[in-house]
């Protein structure tokens, strides 16, 4: 089940993003100085819990966690999960997703 869970996830997405593996975290406080001061975020995260059908279909896909709530980024994120699809398996099973938004 745990292997089923972790292949759903990979699969989303497989293509690595150059830009985000290049790109150094930058603390919290740094990025709440910045909205603050009107500048761009350095970086946005959201996290999803979906549920992943036998059939290939995501969905039920609902926000667990905004790193910048109120600013859109959760209904960003399960817009990009509306037409997501993983392989198909044998049951229904949940998984959690962090979205990162970068600048």
């Amino acid at each position: 089940m745990l292997v089923l869970s972790i292949t759903a996830a990979l699969l989303l997405d497989p293509t690595p993003k150059q830009k985000a593996l290049l790109q150094e975290p930058q603390p919290a406080a740094q990025a709440v100085r910045q909205e603050a001061s009107g500048r761009t975020l350095a970086s946005v995260a959201v996290t999803l819990e979906c549920t992943a059908r036998a059939n290939g279909l995501v969905e039920n896909c609902k926000v667990l966690g905004e790193t910048h709530p109120g600013l859109g980024f959760g209904d960003a994120a399960l817009a990009l999960m509306r037409d997501a699809r993983v392989e198909p398996g044998s049951d229904d099973i949940q998984f959690a997703r962090t979205i990162q938004f970068l600048p």
